[in-house]
């Protein structure tokens, strides 16, 4: 584990008006963040000071935990924070002013009218060649990252998406697109929007022979047991709007780890006139898919949540569900504020499950969605659910590629557009 700062860039004076810059030293002084990772940093440094930061180190350190105990690695960084520059009059008359000081030190008054002319033609002669060198200074580096792209970035990170999701963004712009593509903003925008959509992966809807088992797993506190509770219910509303017949639903909790898990069951299950099972093993498990199954349209299964650093009730709540000749979905429970370093873990210890899809809960206690989104697009994972509150069996849906764009902070939507491009993606 690094102890040391490693240096990444070396400071950049303000190079905005060279006169002010050969005249004082105007950098800050290099300043300590800490976060639960460098992107965690890079996302505080940008709400704080937008692109004007620059990170010069980064190191690993441990914090919390007792007597040394239970420490957990966070990142801190080294930062510094470009001035804002001075406009060109302003700028002049500092560097004047700063000269007159250095020849007469000090003593303003002694300087002769010929010798001030003087030094304001030398002056403005420096200013105009610098302001050239300048101006062609910029035409290099407009060409390496365009104005647009800059933008996207800002964007992006603003939406909390992953930095390698960001990076692979900006690498597409920069190869698929050319400067004349890019100076139109607005387009932009669309294209990284349809990028951003095609990237999400919605979980279809199937239609499975009873008795279809469906068993939520995930950490604690994501809500599983009333996203349960919900899934029934939807199913009972949509029978009885159809005027179908009730289907036929029971379901199990073996979260004997959280206290009150089975009596909120219970009272989901008294309010919906759904039985309500305790298992504590695979034996009882099988026991009652087997009493049941023959009449049983739906089985729900609500298990405990685990840290995911607790892999051994993790893998003996998995070997509980291992039961032979349940036709079952297994649905990753996550809230929408995760972190996405914290998802990765998630979605790796979870693994084991060979869960189907991914429900995101607790949508309403965010405004931005990039994180989830860019880990669960590269780990190829769908999505099958949302929900946004605590009513039951309202505020669940199927997930939609239309949703989530349409909650894009500061993005331009096209929502007729992505309506048309995502309509098959997006139905439910």
């Amino acid at each position: 584990m690094p102890n040391d700062f490693t240096d990444m860039n070396t400071p950049n004076r303000n190079v905005s008006n060279p006169l002010a810059t050969m005249m004082s030293n105007s950098d800050s002084e290099p300043k300590k963040l800490t976060g639960r990772d460098e992107e965690d940093c890079r996302r505080m440094l940008f709400n704080m000071f937008g692109s004007r930061y620059q990170i010069i180190g980064s190191r690993t350190i441990l914090k919390g935990g007792f007597l040394g105990l239970g420490q957990k690695e966070y990142c801190e960084v080294r930062y510094i924070v470009k001035p804002l520059p001075m406009s060109s009059s302003e700028s002049f008359e500092q560097t004047r002013r700063q000269l007159i000081e250095k020849i007469t030190g000090g003593q303003g008054n002694s300087i002769s009218v010929s010798q001030l002319a003087n030094i304001d033609k030398k002056l403005e002669e420096l200013q105009n060649s610098i302001d050239s060198k300048l101006s062609s200074i910029s035409v290099g580096a407009a060409s390496s990252e365009h104005p647009s792209i800059q933008k996207i970035e800002n964007l992006l990170v603003q939406n909390e998406f992953s930095l390698s999701y960001i990076n692979a963004i900006k690498n597409r712009l920069k190869t698929d697109l050319s400067v004349d593509e890019l100076d139109n903003f607005d387009a932009v925008q669309r294209t990284v929007v349809d990028w951003i959509g095609k990237s999400i992966s919605i979980y279809p809807e199937t239609i499975h022979k009873a008795p279809h088992v469906i068993i939520l797993v995930g950490p604690t506190g994501v809500g599983k047991t009333t996203t349960i509770a919900k899934l029934a219910g939807t199913l009972l509303k949509n029978a009885s709007q159809k005027k179908q017949p009730k289907p036929s639903i029971r379901m199990i909790t073996i979260d004997h780890t959280r206290v009150g898990a089975e009596e909120q069951l219970r009272r989901f299950g008294v309010l919906m006139d759904v039985a309500v099972d305790k298992a504590e093993s695979a034996a009882d498990v099988k026991q009652i898919f087997d009493t049941y199954k023959d009449s049983l349209d739906v089985l729900f299964i609500d298990t405990p949540g685990y840290s995911p650093n607790d892999f051994e009730n993790i893998g003996k709540m998995c070997g509980i569900l291992g039961i032979p000749g349940m036709n079952k979905d297994v649905y990753l429970t996550i809230t929408a504020s995760v972190k996405a370093r914290d998802l990765v873990s998630i979605i790796q210890v979870y693994e084991q499950f060979n869960y189907d899809s991914v429900i995101i809960t607790k949508c309403d206690e965010t405004s931005a969605f990039g994180n989830v989104l860019s880990v669960l697009s590269e780990k190829h994972k769908p999505i099958a659910y949302i929900t946004d509150g605590q009513q039951v069996p309202k505020k669940i849906e199927r997930a939609s590629v239309v949703r989530f764009l349409t909650n894009l902070n500061d993005f331009k939507i096209d929502r007729n557009h992505i309506e048309e491009v995502f309509s098959e993606k997006s139905e439910s």
